[in-house]
């Protein structure tokens, strides 16, 4: 297959065949490597390290597995059970490289295959002849603290003194080095018209224009290409190309996945946070910590709370937590699995260990213990998944924090002013106490008479996440009318362990008559906000109303009752008397909101006439039963008493209690006005319950599970990181457990220690990889000894050292190695030296890459001229969905020109159970699986989908439109469409063929062949 230069116009059949495809990937990948000269020191660096790591755990000493040790030459040569393993010289005799060769090998037994070039290595070292040097014996690799390479402080490495014109950076020597070591050179640098297009989509993912390549291929001053780096670099693309890289990492979706793949509209504001924290080059450290615990560290940036989207990005099972019962263990373990998965998003993306495999033991490979394991769980033992409230602006986020923090210690006051209110003596308090309890005993006295069962259970508000939240219900009397008296029957309602009597019966509210339906200006009946109102149970409040008038009668609840850990508003019933009658009765009932949950809640329930237990009234509004009147009678009974209390106080208790109920009128006022806050999907201790999924008060307990069964627990585990990890103590010290913020915030300051060297190790290994698709560890998201060895250890810790020293800065970092002479390099084939290295992990070249779905989508988009730039927001749905019980997500029935359709596509909803077939087909990452490295395949459906996915089908037409509005002879229009879709003009045989490809079949059919060819979805 050819990528560069020319485009091959047998592409499309190339792409169509499966055997064509593959066949050339084979030749490509599997060159058989020739003989090189015996070398003692490849066995030790190359060989040994893996035997150590990866074998001699099982095949060492008389116990050895199949009879087999390889921890001495003279017992390999011997072989084991089935004859002798290594044949020097002949690899394809030697049954070691079968064993560990294929696509299923047989070992190493129940771990994961060897790395491409380590199977690599082992076959060149039997082909040298199985060269062992004398005496030596390996040893098990047990990885204890600061044994294992990835586990030590960074080392101090000298940057090799090479004196070469090719080396323009600190990279290149190292590099170099490496190259020299094995006889070989670097490739010459790419034409200009290569590095641009690979810069590019590097940097942005996206294509150059044609002006673009013009530009930079006229501009012969010395600086054009530092200063197109850094012009690309300050581009707003960049972090949408680099959030995209990141969102991939922490397996980031928009829906929630398992059986009931729920949508979570909310998202996306994560998404937002991570290219804007990109694009500010915020230093590595602080984009660390705020995604564990930003609402703790960075308490004045409202943002910060929206980072920790981080923790929740994966998915979560909403029947596990929603549906199943409190106190079950499948409850148990759909927390345990919830925690599980941020413990291993946390660890595999920071740290590039793979701590999530000590769940039921401790780790088989690496140092890591059960007990770290768990003390990691116990870090986020507190949060869960939710909607979480939260201000854009900062302005207004400081504001409502200190309204809040103010409206808090004016209660304090009002609840001690309340309290000197209930202590209150008289005699006529007394005589009204005596009166009271004589009538309890009189109302529990009297026998439940029968009559008409309630139907149903009065209006219900919907649910809160917080007791400060302003509820209201109001009824419409049809005209504006004198009211002799107003009555609030509590809901009877037995749910969560309440018994029943006054189920949402507000702490604090007020009752206002008005004619003005929005209550510009009202006359208040009854106000119970300045302090809590003791429960009444099933006693009625009544309010006499002295004849005041008005339309509109609304009860305003300021302080919402308590149901099980969320908080309500409820009435079973309002009651407006005038002239004897009823007059509220089956009139229209208006709310804030409802929860709108018919036969038993509902708006209208509210003037029904039943009492959640029993008819109250008959259409004369007499009442009815002994109990409604000795209720009535306890009611007015309270109400005097509370009269009375006021009375008795001094002036000065009275001057302050007004002061203080008008004190906290002015700070909800204000909290109203404030702009109203937006919800983000993050970690969260305090939400709306839904269903049996509860916030957690305090962090729930976590025990180490024997084998990983919650019913199996052991010692109770406090929070801490992994004891392996050189630099910062894994153990945590906080001062109030309790508080789950400062457990996150403990192990964030944990992550971004500065001796904390595997964490910028990881990073600058990441950002290398999606340089040259391949990093310096070819295992991102392991470092351990189940992952691959550095190719080039010295450049690793080279490079984590300098990023720190450096600021931690991204973008430095970007700049530094695309700056290089090694990533400048041309990428084609020297078929010597694929012989020496098939798989280019000494960089003699630059590696050629397939452009990644999300790249391959938007390029078709940028060369119609109909990419839309706008940034941020909400994700667009590009498919049909329908919210059912199990939402219905279709992309066959979406318009692919609909308005969003040409968005970029790192704003497209990504749902888990159901990815877009398009882009799934390009090797999309899944967002249910941690994705630090996208396969790269080649297969006959890409060709087909870049010819006939409706997507594909529609850019073509757009292309061919765009051209013929710009040129008017046919080879005209298919140099412009070249010129718009590879960044240059057609050679005479292209144009020639292409020509009589558009006469026979149309001008957007050639442009579909354009779109398929390897030149455009490959990038040199």
């Amino acid at each position: 297959m050819r990528h560069s230069g020319q485009t091959n116009l047998s592409f499309h059949a190339c792409f169509a065949c499966p055997t064509l495809r593959v066949a050339g990937l084979l030749v490509f990948c599997l060159v058989p490597a020739l003989p090189v000269p015996a070398d003692d020191a490849f066995f030790r660096e190359r060989v040994a390290p893996i035997f150590e790591a990866h074998c001699v755990r099982c095949h060492q000493g008389e116990d050895a597995k199949g009879g087999l040790s390889i921890a001495r030459h003279e017992d390999l040569l011997k072989g084991g059970e089935s004859g002798p393993v290594v044949v020097p010289g002949k690899p394809a005799e030697s049954l070691l490289v079968e064993y560990i060769s294929g696509k299923s090998p047989e070992m190493p037994k129940g771990a994961p295959p060897l790395a491409a070039e380590q199977v690599a290595a082992i076959r060149r070292w039997v082909e040298q002849g199985a060269i062992w040097p004398d005496g030596l014996a390996l040893k098990e690799r047990v990885g204890l603290k600061g044994d294992w390479w990835s586990l030590k402080p960074l080392q101090d490495s000298h940057v090799p003194d090479l004196e070469s014109t090719w080396v323009r950076t600190p990279i290149d020597a190292f590099v170099l080095k490496k190259l020299h070591d094995q006889g070989l050179e670097p490739s010459a640098e790419a034409d200009r018209r290569t590095l641009l297009r690979r810069l590019k989509f590097d940097l942005h993912g996206l294509p150059p224009a044609p002006e673009e390549l013009d530009e930079f291929a006229n501009d012969s001053s010395l600086d054009a290409y530092p200063r197109l780096v850094d012009r690309l670099l300050a581009s707003p693309h960049y972090g949408e190309r680099w959030g995209r890289h990141w969102l991939d990492v922490v397996h980031y979706g928009e829906s929630h996945g398992y059986d009931k793949d729920k949508p979570r509209p909310n998202s996306w504001p994560y998404r937002d946070w991570v290219i804007e924290s990109l694009n500010a080059d915020k230093p590595y450290s602080r984009f660390v910590a705020e995604q564990i615990a930003g609402d703790v560290l960075f308490v004045d940036d409202p943002q910060a709370i929206v980072a920790t989207g981080f923790l929740v990005a994966g998915p979560w099972d909403f029947v596990g937590h929603v549906e199943l019962r409190e106190g079950t263990v499948d409850k148990d373990i759909a927390r345990s699995n919830d925690r599980d998965d941020m413990v291993a998003t946390t660890a595999s993306t920071f740290l590039s260990l793979t701590v999530h495999c000590a769940r039921c033991h401790n780790h088989k490979f690496d140092p890591i213990t059960q007990e770290d394991y768990y003390r990691l769980q116990a870090v986020f033992a507190g949060i869960d998944r939710a909607e979480r409230p939260y201000d854009a602006d900062p302005r207004v986020a400081t504001r409502r924090r200190e309204l809040l923090a103010e409206k808090k210690s004016v209660e304090s006051r009002q609840q001690a002013l309340a309290s000197e209110v209930r202590q209150q003596r008289s005699p006529e308090i007394e005589a009204l106490d005596t009166q009271m309890a004589a009538t309890e005993q009189e109302l529990s006295a009297l026998p439940i008479e029968p009559g008409e069962a309630s139907p149903t259970l009065g209006y219900h508000s919907q649910i809160m996440p917080t007791p400060e939240s302003t509820k209201w219900v109001q009824v419409d009397l049809g005209r504006s009318l004198p009211l002799d008296d107003v009555v609030l029957v509590p809901a009877h309602v037995v749910y969560g362990g309440h018994p029943g009597p006054g189920f949402g019966f507000p702490a604090r509210f007020r009752v206002e008559l008005s004619d003005d339906p929005t209550f510009a200006t009202s006359q208040l009946l009854a106000d119970e906000t300045g302090a809590d109102y003791p429960h009444p149970g099933d006693t009625p409040y009544r309010i006499h109303a002295e004849g005041k008038g008005g339309r509109y009668l609304r009860i305003t609840a300021t302080r919402l009752w308590k149901r099980t850990g969320d908080w309500i508003f409820a009435l079973a019933e309002l009651l407006a008397f005038a002239d004897g009658r009823n007059a509220a009765a089956g009139c229209d009932v208006s709310a804030l909101d409802s929860i709108e949950a018919p036969p038993g809640w509902a708006k209208r329930n509210l003037v029904d006439g039943f009492s959640s237990r029993e008819r109250i009234t008959d259409p004369s509004g007499t009442m009815l039963s002994p109990r409604q009147e000795l209720s009535f009678k306890l009611a007015a009974l309270a109400d005097e008493r509370r009269h009375q209390a006021l009375v008795s106080l001094e002036p000065a208790v009275r001057h302050e209690m007004a002061a203080v109920a008008h004190r906290l009128a002015e700070l909800q006022a204000k909290l109203s006005a404030l702009p109203a806050q937006q919800m983000v999907f993050a970690a969260c201790h305090d939400f709306a319950p839904q269903g049996s999924f509860t916030p957690a008060r305090e962090p729930r307990s976590v025990h180490l599970l024997a084998r990983g069964d919650v019913r199996n627990p052991k010692q109770l585990m406090s929070p801490g990181a992994v004891a392996c990890v050189s630099g910062p103590s894994a153990e945590f010290v906080i001062a109030h457990a309790g508080d789950e913020g400062r457990r996150r915030a403990a192990l964030a300051n944990w992550l971004t220690d500065p001796g904390n060297a595997l964490v910028r190790r990881s990073i600058v290994n990441r950002v290398w990889q999606y340089h040259f698709g391949q990093g310096i560890v070819d295992t991102p998201n392991d470092f351990g000894r189940m992952g691959s060895p550095p190719t080039h250890a010295e450049l690793l810790d080279w490079l984590a050292r300098w990023f720190m020293e450096h600021g931690e800065s991204l973008k430095e970092l970007h700049r530094l190695i695309v700056t290089s002479a090694v990533y400048r390099q041309a990428s084609a084939e020297k078929p010597d030296y694929a012989k020496i290295d098939a798989g280019n992990r000494l960089l003699w070249r630059m590696n050629r890459m397939r452009l990644d779905a999300e790249s391959v989508h938007d390029a078709m988009l940028v060369a119609t001229g109909r990419l839309d730039g706008q940034m941020g927001g909400p994700s667009v749905q590009q498919f049909y969905f329908k919210d059912d019980h199990s939402p219905v997500y279709d992309y066959e029935r979406y318009d692919v020109d609909a308005p969003g359709s040409c968005r970029r596509s790192v704003y497209r909803f990504l749902v888990r159970s159901v990815p877009d077939p398009f882009m799934e087909c390009l090797d999309c990452a899944d967002p249910s699986i941690l994705t630090p490295k996208r396969n790269t395949t080649l297969t006959a459906l890409q060709a087909l989908s870049l010819l006939n996915n409706p997507l594909s089908v529609h850019q073509a037409q757009h292309l061919a439109e765009r051209v013929s509005g710009a040129v008017n002879d046919l080879s005209g229009q298919i140099d412009a469409a070249y010129r718009f879709a590879l960044g240059r003009i057609p050679t005479a045989g292209e144009r020639e063929r292409l020509v009589s490809y558009a006469q026979r079949f149309g001008l957007a059919n050639a442009c579909r062949v354009i779109f398929n060819s390897n030149e455009f979805v490959f990038v040199d």
